[in-house]
């Protein structure tokens, strides 16, 4: 050791730089650094956060895709929900979404009779859309939405116009079933490597081709004097059963609320204790399509239609037998979609009402703005229905490589399970990132792409990060977030006023709220430290 050092005391300027990069390296920081400013300040942020001990890789680039920064930037991370940049980006670039809809219809191969009875199932026929639900569209910030306040929409609008629809055509009494046909896509209602305990809540709701109010039902719970507790369902369809012994907490004792439902159950369990000021909480619908059909059901009868039959699903398996790594590497000509309208296949039924959605370009705001796992996923069903062989994940999976592929990210820097983020199986560099980020900033598609992520301190899951510092309103760029997981990619504007592209994806920080929000700080301080430099 005591020669070693005395070697590097005497080398020359090129030994000591050949040294210093060499440090870079071991430290996982590649020589193409550009910025000697963020290659120390960088470092330094890590070695005194949340991050010291985390997996971390960071890629900084202009639009150009020359390098500024880099750290771990080929090594594949979790990305939680930057899986989204990948699949609206897809569906941004491939599918005309300023002019495209989806299309729900109810339909009947029935004939009515003389005295009003439909003989035949009524059905209605699931397109995929994600839109039939309470939410406002166009998307709108807290602050747009405060300044210009409307009234709550019922996430049942869609299915009583389709009701209303029905009487008005004379039909008083239906000898047949109420049918939710989702058969569209395959029946794939989670994606790979979900957590099971992430399937019975909001954020992990099943996909189908019918999707209502983003498959979910909302438990409201409020105090009798007598400390006992109510419980009700929002919408007021009947679909799971409750079992509720939850009490009124008493006077000076902070409440606490017990919830859950095993995976594949209708029963859910309320225990502990509430606050006087009642309880709330959104719940995943374990089957979409029956719950459809069910409010269907329910909207009829409070309209005088007589039902003789049920209210049931109807689903499509999957009948692939290909490997899934095979399936998903299967390259894919890509061609422009020329359909303004996606819809199941009417196959010769009459058509008794159908529901229009605003168009795709919409949901991918607002998918990207509130992070929407749920939307995320069908628009990866679509890609596969529309340029892929079939309406299932593999194929959007298929659809969204052969995407990137085109895009110049190279193929062994990704492999991903679904069109959210929500499986601890998706693989991806910091490098893909930018690439993709770089790529969609010169092409016809990407300013539209662009304005629909979250914008640093203005809104969607960015509304209160990079507030009051200078990257507000300055920094567009998708958040992730999973158990250990935190994510940023996206775009900035420097002190310069140039753009950059860049992408953190951290990897195993510690579990709890306080240090996944030190992890998003750490990063934070990273943004910004970058923005001013350059």
């Amino acid at each position: 050791m005591k020669q070693e050092r005395i070697f590097l005391r005497g080398c020359c300027p090129i030994l000591l730089l050949l040294a210093s990069l060499c440090a870079w390296a071991q430290d996982g920081t590649t020589a193409e650094n550009a910025d000697s400013t963020l290659a120390a300040m960088i470092p330094e942020i890590l070695a005194t956060s949340e991050l010291a001990q985390a997996h971390v890789g960071i890629r900084v680039t202009t639009l150009d895709g020359r390098v500024i920064y880099a750290l771990h930037d080929k090594e594949r991370f979790t990305p939680a929900s930057n899986t989204k940049l990948l699949t609206t980006a897809a569906a941004s670039a491939l599918l005309p979404v300023n002019e495209l809809t989806w299309t729900t219809r109810l339909v009947t191969r029935g004939a009515v009779d003389a005295n009003g009875t439909l003989h035949g199932d009524l059905i209605l026929l699931g397109a995929g859309d994600p839109t039939m639900s309470a939410r406002h569209f166009p998307y709108r910030s807290k602050e747009e939405a405060a300044a210009n306040p409307t009234a709550e929409r019922d996430p049942l609008e869609a299915m009583a116009a389709m009701a209303d629809a029905v009487k008005a055509q004379g039909i008083r009494a239906i000898d047949g079933d109420v049918v939710g046909d989702d058969t569209l896509y395959t029946w794939e209602p989670y994606g790979v490597g979900w957590g099971w305990d992430d399937v019975v809540w909001s954020y992990g709701a099943p996909v189908s081709a019918l999707t209502l109010d983003d498959n979910v039902v909302r438990l409201h719970v409020s105090s009798n004097s007598d400390g006992t507790t109510t419980a009700a369902w929002t919408p007021s369809t009947p679909f799971y059963t409750l079992n509720n012994t939850a009490r009124l907490a008493t006077d000076g004792v902070t409440a606490e609320p017990g919830l859950d439902r095993m995976p594949g159950s209708r029963v859910v369990r309320l225990w502990g204790t509430i606050p006087a000021s009642g309880y709330a909480a959104p719940m995943a619908i374990e089957d979409p399509a029956e719950y459809a059909a069910r409010s269907l059901a329910m909207l009829l009868t409070e309209r005088g239609v007589t039902l003789s039959g049920a209210a049931r699903a109807r689903h499509r398996l999957n009948a692939s037998t290909t490997d899934y790594a095979v399936e998903q590497a299967t390259p894919v000509a890509l061609h422009p979609v020329e359909a303004r309208t996606f819809s199941a296949p009417v196959m010769g039924r009459h058509v008794l009402a159908e529901h229009v959605s605003p168009p795709v370009a919409e949901d991918i705001v607002v998918t990207n703005k509130v992070s929407q796992n749920l939307h995320a996923e069908l628009l990866l069903r679509m890609l596969g229905s529309l340029l892929g062989n079939d309406g299932s994940y593999a194929q959007g999976v298929r659809v969204v490589r052969q995407f990137l592929l085109n895009a110049g990210v190279p193929p062994q820097d990704f492999f991903f399970h679904d069109g959210s983020g929500m499986s601890m199986s998706d693989e991806i560099t910091p490098r893909a990132y930018t690439t993709l980020l770089a790529y969609a900033a010169h092409q016809p598609w990407g300013a539209q792409w662009r304005k629909s992520l979250p914008e640093g301190g203005v809104d969607g899951s960015l509304n209160a990060r990079f507030a009051h510092t200078a990257l507000d309103g300055k920094i567009e760029a998708k958040t992730g977030s999973l158990s250990e997981v935190s994510t940023l990619s996206g775009y900035l504007t420097a002190a310069s006023g140039k753009t950059l592209v860049f992408s953190i994806l951290v990897n195993g920080h510690l579990p709890g709220d306080a240090h996944a929000h030190a992890t998003t700080a750490a990063m934070d301080r990273i943004c910004l430290a970058v923005a001013a430099a350059e």
